[in-house]
């Protein structure tokens, strides 16, 4: 019988190293063997193989400055030849290849140490860039300082030293992490963020010539066998600094440009560059480099199959490139040389292997929403909430393998759980998993919750498998699901443990027209439960305000979005590529959008006529029909019931928003931490 995607798990040779198939785990934030503080990351040989028992090919892990605030990379030969050589020998145990991702640091894209207490020689350390004068991409008013040629020669020094020590630790090659998201080697070979008048400035080979030496001195110091690959950015999809570009949207590209990009593809391969891992964006668009949910499906494929064109080493393309179907198919034609995938391997580190057997079904996947693995945050002004480590919100195991690991539980209960959602599902899933009896009690027809409405727009198609997945996994499972049957305190008696997991329900406000048929809840709309006309007010510019807004706009309607705090997706936690992407989307459809707008009503007549107040005057939007996305609450009819009838509280669990309000990940989270317990 022919093998299942016979050409994407076929080998391919990156320079002198051939993988066993054409999958390259690629670079995430968190998944170095060093953390931030230069020291062994303990947690990494685990997740490393959960991923290489997954069946990957070459694992990337994220970037490590070959000089930074811990010192040179080169000086750690104790941890790269001690605890770093020991994962690496298991990890080529299993055929499974390693290519470390080094970085020359991240120019005015520094996130790290803005605040006021960085001291003057950390500062000047830190914000640098090609040339003086370049806005920090965070806090713009605050201006780079243009390394001197000293310190590029010993960047080009350090990189040689460093790639030596991966190769003695018996690490594969490594990869630059160059040309890509406009971190400081990119911006040394864009224009518009190089403005050095030396040798290290103007002409495109000018601007390539700090990473041509890079590439130079590392086949120098490691030989010529030795595989180096660049991490690149066909095309920067910048409209300017802090400025990025849409999908389909025509623009003056301020950045890389796709006609320059051919030229400096070949001048990578010209220098000894063994392959390229490529895909576009910067920091200033880099909802192309970290896609959103927003982004479309292999979102980077057009413009990376049409840089394969122009040179004759291996290719690959990342970007939401984890349907099998679609990466084999494009492989076999030779588009693509192979693809990257790095939170797919998150959410499930055996997707992989679940596609060769054909069970694509039990795929668990990434509804690329950022909540887990991307946690930069912005709060109006360009500002860091921090950076966390390679979590997900759909797998709370991920980066604690051994700590979550399933285990089968020492006494078997009978446990009953009220709610379908997912907060229902994930207890049903893992307490079936550890041997428990469950009954999962939903009320409706149909599992899911309030989950069904947040995957209905279009662009949520990832959001709609998960739901799939959850529903798969119950029946595989065979849980005993009751749909149509409202627990009551009374059925629950007989159950040693019981799950509250009944989800939230829309925010009511106590304002006059809100009962008229054409103000909508944000689930009425959602569902599709009741139409709307062509101008729509939308109360509420939080994540699913401003979500229906774009799905909205993109139906041809006229949506307008008003919010009483100062700005729109003031959402702690909130991915900074998913907001600024969704704030370009505002921009690209010319929502109108009233801010510090306090919402007064609804006034009914042949149309709705809107009543807010900003700055202490009034205003009135007509519309045809108003959405009401003003948050959620609470439903605690179960677990009010319960205590009312004397259940002991230690045999009650309330979880999920039946609790607290919160997100998709704190309700797995949660879910999961409670039925490891029980």
């Amino acid at each position: 019988m022919q093998e299942r995607y016979s050409s994407l798990f076929s080998p391919v040779k990156i320079g002198s190293v051939t993988l066993k198939n054409r999958v390259i785990l690629t670079a995430m934030g968190g998944t170095s063997f060093l953390g931030h503080d230069g020291k062994f990351n303990p947690h990494i040989r685990d997740y490393y193989m959960a991923r290489v028992r997954g069946g990957v090919g070459l694992i990337v892990p994220g970037v490590t400055g070959v000089k930074d605030m811990n010192g040179s990379l080169y000086e750690k030969e104790d941890i790269f030849l001690g605890p770093v050589k020991e994962v690496i020998d298991e990890i080529h145990s299993y055929g499974t290849k390693y290519f470390f991702q080094l970085g020359a640091g991240f120019g005015r894209a520094q996130l790290i140490g803005l605040g006021p207490g960085m001291d003057e020689a950390t500062r000047n350390a830190l914000m640098v860039a090609p040339s003086d004068g370049i806005p920090n991409v965070w806090m713009p008013d605050l201006k780079h300082r243009g390394l001197t040629r000293e310190e590029i020669h010993d960047l080009v020094d350090a990189f040689g030293k460093s790639a030596l020590m991966c190769k003695k630790a018996g690490i594969d090659g490594v990869e630059i992490h160059a040309i890509h998201e406009g971190y400081l080697l990119d911006q040394f070979t864009i224009s518009n963020t190089n403005e050095r008048n030396d040798e290290y400035g103007g002409s495109l080979e000018n601007r390539f010539r700090f990473i041509t030496e890079v590439i130079r001195e590392i086949k120098k110091t490691c030989g010529e066998d030795f595989p180096v690959m660049i991490r690149y950015s066909v095309s920067s999809k910048m409209r300017g600094f802090n400025k990025g570009a849409l999908p389909g949207e025509d623009y003056e590209e301020f950045g890389r440009s796709l006609e320059e990009s051919p030229a400096a593809a070949r001048l990578l391969e010209a220098a000894g560059a063994d392959a390229l891992d490529a895909d576009n964006g910067s920091y200033d668009s880099w909802w192309w480099a970290h896609p959103p949910v927003y982004m479309p499906l292999h979102c980077n494929f057009p413009e990376v199959s049409y840089i394969k064109k122009f040179v004759n080493i291996p290719v690959f393309c990342a970007g939401r490139m984890e349907d099998p179907a679609f990466a084999d198919k494009v492989i076999a034609a030779g588009e693509i040389d192979g693809i990257g995938v790095a939170r797919q391997f998150l959410a499930d580190p055996e997707w992989l292997n679940k596609a060769r057997e054909g069970r694509e079904e039990d795929i668990r996947p990434c509804i690329a929403c950022h909540n887990g693995c991307f946690g930069i945050s912005l709060v109006r002004t360009p500002r860091s909430r921090g950076v966390s480590m390679a979590h997900c919100a759909v797998n709370p195991t991920a980066m604690e393998e051994t700590e979550w690991d399933l285990t089968e539980a020492a006494e078997k209960k009978n446990i009953a759980i009220v709610g379908g959602g997912i907060g229902g599902m994930e207890s049903a899933r893992i307490l079936t998993l550890r041997g428990h009896k469950v009954t999962l009690f939903e009320k409706t027809g149909e599992l899911g919750g309030v989950f069904i409405a947040a995957a209905a727009p279009d662009f949520k198609e990832k959001d709609r498998m998960l739901l799939d997945w959850y529903r798969h996994q119950m029946e595989k499972l065979g849980v005993d699901v009751r749909l149509n049957t409202e627990a009551k305190a009374e059925d629950l008696k007989d159950f040693d443990e019981i799950i509250v997991a009944t989800g939230s329900a829309a925010r009511r406000l106590p304002l006059p027209g809100l009962d008229d048929e054409r103000v909508l809840e944000a689930i009425e709309y959602l569902r599709g439960t009741k139409p709307v006309g062509d101008e729509v007010v939308i109360i509420g510019g939080g994540l699913t305000g401003i979500e229906i807004a774009y799905d909205l706009a993109k139906k041809g309607k006229k949506p307008s979005v008003v919010e009483m705090q100062e700005d729109i997706l003031q959402v702690p936690g909130l991915c900074a590529a998913n907001s600024n992407m969704l704030r370009e989307i505002i921009r690209y459809y010319g929502i109108p959008v009233y801010t510090s707008a306090r919402f007064e009503g609804v006034e009914s007549a042949d149309r709705l006529c809107v009543k807010i107040s900003r700055d202490g005057a009034e205003e009135a939007l007509q519309a045809d029909s108003v959405i009401m996305s003003v948050g959620y609450v609470p439903v605690r009819t179960v677990s009010d019931s319960l205590a009312a009838a004397g259940y002991p509280q230690d045999r009650v669990h309330v979880i999920g928003d039946a609790r607290e309000v919160g997100n998709l990940m704190s309700v797995i989270r949660e879910a999961y931490e409670l039925c490891y317990s029980l």
